[in-house]
């Protein structure tokens, strides 16, 4: 087959047509770049350039949606992807009637909107997402009051905090979780309008077995998801990323997306072979960002790829891993990830 452009390559790929090879990416946080949009743009630039990856998944902070909502942090004390919380506007579930919609044209949401610029203008019309997270997630990080500072006890807090906010206070969770999913819709229509091929929608670790409940998630989560990307419905390229063990893969194949994310080897969730029996969604993953990547060999990274390949055929299949790679991870491993695809060639 004649070769493709990259963008040509992702859309043929979303779309479930034969590709020349199976488009392939990853991504990670760069820390301190994050906290400059040049430094940000100029490092995610040369990550995909570096590794030739088929398209973008941009990185923002993970704490910039609830920055809009005045929570306060300290980037000299970083525990993996997480400065340290300094303050914030809820403590208590009555503080829920404090969280009204905020401009999508303001800071921090008019920073990410600059980024956007800067990569359009140097991606060469390669597809590129923004990450955004789903409203559920936000409020998660702005219930959140994690001790000790380190990214496992934010992990936890965010769990707890958003718990007791909707079981406390299910009323003002509501309304929270209206103004936030209407700013967040807002801003992703800006985002594509400023050149993002579409959204990168997060579910950060709460649509899964022991942190919301699936009738939980089913009234506090999706209506609110939905109206997010109901916003960007026009855009060429909005991907799915539910993160977690034991996902309620389930509850998102209704989604309008083109294709879904999540940690497909181990941690409880249905293979990419499983998956293919039940999502009409194009698959993104195959390969574990916390095992092989991290840990492994180049070959095993190779083999991992390989299999997932295999178990798709190729078809309706973007390799990558099921989250973000960790900062640390072998830049070998990174160009293993991508040499996969060019040896699966000749099978797809």
């Amino acid at each position: 087959m004649e070769q493709r452009s990259k963008r040509e390559r992702v859309d043929a790929a979303l779309q479930g047509q034969p590709v020349d090879r199976v488009p392939v990416s990853a991504w990670r946080h760069f820390i301190p770049e994050e906290l400059s949009t040049d430094d940000l743009a100029q490092v995610s630039l040369k990550h995909f350039y570096d590794f030739d990856w088929d398209w973008l998944k941009v990185n923002p902070r993970a704490t910039y949606y609830a920055e809009a909502w005045g929570n306060r942090y300290d980037f000299n004390q970083y525990s993996r992807v997480y400065p340290k919380r300094i303050a914030g506007p809820i403590q208590t579930p009555d503080d829920l009637d404090k969280i009204g919609e905020v401009s999508p044209n303001a800071a921090p949401f008019a920073e990410q909107i600059d980024l956007i610029h800067k990569i359009a203008a140097g991606i060469g019309g390669a597809h590129f997402v923004q990450t955004v997270f789903s409203p559920v997630s936000v409020l998660a990080f702005l219930a959140a009051r994690p001790e000790p500072h380190s990214a496992e006890a934010a992990v936890q807090a965010q769990a707890d905090g958003v718990r007791q906010m909707i079981r406390a206070n299910p009323r003002g969770a509501h309304e929270a979780l209206k103004n936030i999913s209407a700013t967040l819709a807002r801003y992703a229509a800006n985002a594509v309008d400023a050149g993002a091929s579409g959204l990168f929608f997060a579910i950060v670790k709460l649509a899964r077995k022991d942190v919301l409940t699936e009738a939980e998630f089913a009234e506090f989560g999706k209506p609110y998801d939905l109206q997010v990307l109901q916003a960007v419905q026009g855009a060429p390229f909005n991907m799915l990323h539910i993160c977690g063990t034991a996902v309620y893969f389930q509850a998102v194949q209704d989604y309008p997306v083109h294709a879904i994310n999540w940690a497909a080897v181990g941690q409880q969730n249905p293979s990419v072979r499983d998956a293919t029996r039940q999502t009409n969604k194009a698959i993104i993953g195959g390969v574990d960002e916390d095992g092989v990547l991290q840990t492994g060999t180049t070959e095993q990274v190779i083999e991992e790829s390989l299999s997932a390949i295999r178990a798709t055929g190729g078809r309706r299949f973007l390799l990558s891993p099921g989250c973000g790679t960790s900062m640390q991870v072998a830049e070998a491993n990174l160009h293993a990830l991508r040499h996969a695809a060019d040896i699966a060639e000749a099978a797809v």
